[in-house]
Parts: C-alpha cells; sequence; structure tokens
C-alpha cells in the first residue's frame, strides 16, 4: 500500500440499507484520507472513489475504533511507527453515521485540515530530541523532500526544543499552524528553538516545518 496513505476509512457496512457510497467516500476525502475499505461489495464505491481520486482496498481489513477523544493522539502515536491506521467506521441500517462517528471525524477532519500534508508524507527519521519526553515529542521527515522535517509536538509546549543530528544550519523554522517563523540557534550540530513567542493554539499536537537546504537553493538566477 501507497506509505502516503497514512489513515484508511473502514466502513462497516453488515447492517446498512441504501448505503450512499458518493457520501461516503466523499466524507473520507474530506477528512484527508486517501484510501477506503469497506466490508460488503457495492459496486458504487468504485465509481465514487475514481470521482474523488480515493483508492479501494478490496478486501477485508482489521481496523480500530476510535473516538472524538483518541483518534488524534492514536493517528499520532501509528504514524510515529511509520504505520497507517485503519478506523472502522460504522454505517447505520439507513446509511447514515452515528453523532459519536461524526465526532470523531469531525477532529480528525480539523486536525488534518491544517497539518494533514505533514502528516500524511512523513516518515521516520534519525534525528532525535534532546529535552523533551519522547512521547510529547519527537521528528519525523517529509519523504518526497527529505530537507523538510516535522516535529510532532504536544500542548503545552516547551519553551525551547533542543535537537540533534542536523549537520548544517536550516534555512527557516515555522509552526504550520500559525504560519509562525520561530527564533533558532545552530552550533556544534546542535539545533535549539525558541518557543516562547508562540501563541496558543486550538489543537493539542502541533507541527514544527523544519525547512533545509533545498537543491533548488543551488540555482543561480539567469539574467538576459
Amino acid at each position: 500500500m501507497n506509505p502516503d496513505f497514512a489513515i484508511v476509512l473502514n466502513f462497516k457496512l453488515k447492517n446498512a440499507k441504501d448505503v450512499d457510497a458518493d457520501f461516503l467516500v466523499k466524507t473520507a476525502r474530506n477528512i484527508g484520507a486517501r484510501v477506503i475499505a469497506a466490508d460488503a461489495n457495492i459496486p458504487d464505491f468504485k465509481k465514487a472513489c475514481a470521482k474523488y481520486t480515493i483508492s479501494l482496498i478490496e478486501k477485508p481489513v482489521q481496523g480500530t475504533d476510535l473516538t472524538a477523544t483518541d483518534a488524534i493522539d492514536r493517528l499520532i502515536s501509528n504514524r510515529k511507527a511509520g504505520a497507517k491506521t485503519i478506523i472502522n467506521v460504522p454505517v447505520t441500517e439507513d446509511g447514515k453515521l452515528t453523532p459519536e462517528t461524526e465526532l470523531m471525524l469531525k477532529q480528525i477532519n480539523n486536525w488534518m485540515h491544517i497539518f494533514g500534508h505533514a502528516f500524511n508524507e512523513s516518515e521516520p527519521c534519525t534525528l532525535k530530541v534532546g529535552n523533551v519526553a519522547e512521547d510529547s515529542c519527537f521528528i519525523l521527515q517529509n519523504r518526497h523532500a527529505k530537507y523538510q522535517k516535522y516535529i510532532f509536538v504536544k500542548s503545552p509546549l516547551p519553551e525551547t526544543i533542543k535537537i540533534t543530528g542536523l549537520t548544517a544550519k536550516p534555512n527557516h523554522i515555522e509552526l504550520i499552524d500559525q504560519r509562525t517563523e520561530l527564533e533558532f540557534e545552530f552550533s556544534n550540530n546542535e539545533l535549539n528553538i525558541d518557543l516562547t513567542n508562540s501563541n496558543k493554539s486550538d489543537y493539542d499536537w502541533q507541527i514544527i516545518r523544519i525547512q533545509e537546504h533545498r537543491p533548488e537553493d543551488d540555482i543561480k538566477e539567469t539574467k538576459f
């Protein structure tokens, strides 16, 4: 499976009637999922997946039951390990989603709307955080552009984050949700990021983007 498929919605349809495949696939697309599965063979799913550019797993999969309270924590824990999260989505007899499921998906949608690009395209990397517990702060990298690193950090944010493993000073560092550029120092292969001026966020988990030197930075301007 494509490693960018960090979230799979596994629709549980055995008791459902009058299933609206278009609605369900669109729901997956809207929360940032790029692939779905279903435990019933409904041809309309193929049509809807093609419409919304979503992949379809055409075999049974084992998923996890999540709630609005634990969904983001579980997504991030799995991504830290380089794994995807298969989320069970029960569909009611009349083809609808329960209020509890809608709330859980809303939580995911709100977070993915801000951080989805970094989340979907991230993979484990060798950089380490030296001053914050690993269950509250860790680093992944963009699998397609390895000069981008992502610090996943849980609120409340520390005043500073110390990182080892870089060999050169980054171009810039920013909080993704606030588009706030952060002050930092780099010496002796240690990066110190200052978070004292960051604003309070609505999200328990935030992502900080480290932009390292890019290949295109070496392209000289052509003058005519």
